[in-house]
């Protein structure tokens, strides 16, 4: 946890106003969080805390780039990471949960780690899937042992058959079948 540190801010120890601060997220941070979703990262995290009487809030820009394997070819894959959040916090002597955009925190506290709230941001920069553009992009090699039937099969496959009902009962479930497409058209 010492390597999450520096991204302690003593919040007390500042006038009201506005300050800037700014972290680096790389591979020592990934691993100081228990990261295992990254292959590592570039990015830069800049915070503007703006700090009132009764609140703080903390401006938070990230731009770099992150490095996840492909979902599809499992080779690794960069990823541009522009984001920016905000996050406020309120202080209370009863304890609540963090919301996702409010944060409270005890009124004797003295400082604010942002290190997991980064993390979270960063996670939430990138896409739910993460694949290369084209799939000519990946590994030819991978791609190849995930394909288990040839195009010509996949689109035989993939063809409606109306004859694959057979017998009476078959021509009666396709013609239903053929009613409810003639319906949602």
């Amino acid at each position: 946890m010492d390597a999450l540190k520096e991204f302690s801010i003593p919040f007390k120890g500042y006038k009201s106003g506005e300050h800037e601060f700014r972290f680096k997220l790389d591979k020592a941070f990934l691993e100081a969080v228990g990261d295992e979703e990254l292959v590592d990262a570039d990015v830069v995290a800049e915070v503007v805390m703006t700090k009132a009487a009764s609140m703080l809030t903390f401006e938070v820009a990230l731009s770099g780039t992150a490095l996840v394997e492909c979902d599809r070819c499992l080779d690794e894959l960069e990823y541009p990471i522009d984001v920016e959040d905000t996050l406020y916090v309120k202080f209370s002597e009863e304890e609540y949960e963090f919301d996702g955009e409010v944060m409270w925190l005890n009124p004797s506290d003295d400082e604010i780690n942002l290190a997991d709230y980064i993390y979270e941001t960063l996670l939430l920069a990138l896409p739910y899937q993460r694949v290369h553009e084209n799939i000519e992009e990946c590994n030819p090699e991978m791609i190849a042992r995930f394909s288990i039937v040839s195009e010509e099969e996949f689109e035989e496959i993939t063809e409606p058959k109306e004859a694959a009902f057979g017998g009476e009962n078959g021509e009666a479930l396709a013609a239903l079948k053929r009613a409810l497409e003639e319906k949602e058209n």
